[in-house]
């Protein structure tokens, strides 16, 4: 062993001389020197076969010639011993012999062997792995004292030489020349040949170990036995995950899912590389995401920021708050940006759904995000109406959600938001009056420097048994149109050109506010005049008349 010492028993001429002489000293009894080689006479006469005798402090074998042995492996009553060139059993001592049946394939070159203190060699049982201590290590023999290297089986204790031995066998016991049993961590190559086909869970990373030809890291425990089939598991302090087979996993996991049902982050954990040693990944990490979780990113390459807890499991459909600040995960944990549309769950923090402005769900393939006022104007209120709320999530590398005022653009322009900034509604775009401003979905609404004033009617409706009211911008003409009535000749004042007042059919739960270039609602106002030179007259802060003056 390249630890451990070959036997080379070779007696000086001086030992040679005195055990001569030890054994001369028999004359019709005992030891006798004939025809090179030396036998051993019993009281009879006799020259005994097959047993052992004693010179001294050594113990010597008699074959079945009669002949004392020499650097040969005895079989004697079942045991097994080794005698060195001086035919002296040999005791406590690794020896290592020609492997005379070696073939090329699956042999060793050289078989080793270990003889306890009463120089029976250490030999294994035929129904499960037996190993003895040597020096501080572990080995195992098979029935006739041979040392067992390689991959271990623990059902019967044999060596298994498969290409598949690595998921069956439970030990590994290094090499021909070194087959302590492993202990901690080992990296080994491998050959799945069914890795494509192979249960789901039995794989990690795909974009990682794509090969038949694999070098993998296993972990054996202090008993010798592989760790297979484990998820966080704790090794000097950190996490490791090992497939059914004992592979260590690296990068993505699926710990628990199947391909019909991978595609959410239920189940997933990130891990280092295998060069890093793969220890589970916590806090914030940037990666493309695996295939199975999202497709159309892996395949283009596409990074995203996810968080990983203490266990390493990825935050998805959730608002959770990191180091003091707030962030929003979809349903594949990626972290989300921007502007978003969440329709909340059980709590404040449960994310049901997540969109886009366009109104797409996160998930869909189609991520384009409409970006500009009239389209958000357009469509904001059937987003609220259907109990979604707007939050934006900053940019793609800060992610951290706004509260309060926020200066933000739309398609390059600047606009004014306000979000909760506190409670169940932090981060909500309010959706009130506010300090004599209204704010739609969190913008603040307010009349273009052309227009001087704009109308906004406000609807109150009955949502899950709550009063929710819901604006719309609208323009003078709009406003005209839809809920005024031109007043007839006869009941013009002399000072009018034209004049409209609002329709008696209007329902009780609509008003209707005039707002002016900073946003601020108007009260009593009775010369608003519009940038088209339409006046507007309000009973308190309630348009009840408009009119051209001539």
């Amino acid at each position: 062993m390249r630890k451990q010492t070959k036997l080379v028993a070779v007696l000086s001429t001086a030992a040679l001389l005195a055990l001569g002489a030890s054994m001369s000293s028999f004359a019709a009894v005992g030891w006798a020197e004939e025809n090179g080689t030396w036998v051993y006479y019993n009281k009879d006469g006799d020259a005994v076969t097959e047993t052992w005798a004693k010179s001294g402090e050594n113990w010597f074998y008699l074959n079945d010639d009669g002949e004392m042995a020499t650097d040969a492996i005895v079989e004697h009553k079942d045991n097994y011993y080794y005698v060195d060139v001086n035919g002296a059993m040999v005791a406590n001592t690794w020896v290592s012999i020609e492997n005379e049946d070696y073939d090329g394939e699956d042999e060793p070159t050289t078989l080793w062997y270990y003889f306890g203190a009463n120089g029976k060699a250490y030999t294994g049982v035929s129904d499960k792995a037996n190993f003895k201590t040597i020096n501080g290590k572990k080995y195992t023999f098979d029935e006739d004292g041979r040392m067992q290297y390689g991959w271990i089986a623990s059902e019967d204790g044999k060596r298994d030489t498969a290409d598949d031995a690595w998921k069956t066998a439970a030990y590994y016991c290094g090499d021909e020349n070194d087959g302590a049993q492993t202990i901690g961590w080992k990296a080994l190559e491998i050959t799945d040949e069914g890795y494509e086909e192979g249960d789901y869970k039995n794989w990690s990373s795909k974009n990682v170990f794509d090969d038949e030809d694999q070098t993998r890291y296993f972990y054996f425990k202090s008993n010798g036995k592989k760790l297979a089939g484990k998820d966080g598991e704790t090794i000097n302090g950190a996490k490791y995950s090992f497939d059914t087979y004992g592979r260590m996993n690296a990068e993505w996991v699926n710990v628990d899912s199947t391909p019909s049902s991978a595609s959410n982050a239920t189940g997933w954990k990130y891990f280092k590389s295998p060069e890093e040693g793969a220890r589970v990944t916590k806090g914030w990490f940037k990666s493309v995401p695996d295939e199975q979780i999202d497709s159309e990113d892996y395949d283009d390459g596409d990074e995203s920021w996810f968080y990983a807890d203490g266990k390493g499991a990825l935050y998805a459909n959730k608002i959770k708050e990191i180091s003091g600040k707030r962030y929003a995960f979809d349903s594949l944990g990626r972290m989300k940006s921007g502007f978003r549309l969440i329709k909340l769950g059980t709590s404040s923090t449960d994310i049901d759904q997540i969109r886009g402005l366009d109104g797409k769900i996160d998930n869909d393939t189609n991520k384009t995000i409409v970006d500009n006022e009239d389209d958000f104007l357009a469509n904001i209120n059937e987003w609220l109406e259907a109990d979604y709320k707007l939050y934006n999530f900053g940019g793609s590398d800060d992610g951290a959600m706004k509260t309060g005022k926020q200066t933000l653009t739309l398609d390059g322009d600047s606009f004014v938001f306000n979000f909760g900034k506190s409670g169940a509604s932090r981060g909500a775009g309010k959706n009130e009056i506010d300090s004599d401003k209204i704010y739609l979905g969190g913008m603040l609404l307010k009349a273009d420097k052309d227009d001087k004033y704009v109308v906004v009617e406000i609807e109150t409706k009955s949502i899950d048994n709550k009063n929710v009211d819901f604006y719309k911008v609208l323009s003078t003409e709009d406003f005209l149109d839809t809920y005024c009535d031109e007043v007839a000749a006869a009941g013009l004042k002399s000072t009018e050109d034209k004049a409209w007042t609002l329709k008696t059919n209007i329902s009780n739960a609509k008003k209707f506010k005039l707002i002016n270039t900073s946003g601020s609602v108007q009260s009593n106002k009775k010369t608003a005049k519009d940038g088209n030179d339409n006046i507007f007259h309000q009973s308190g802060e309630n348009i009840d008349r408009v009119y051209i003056k001539k």
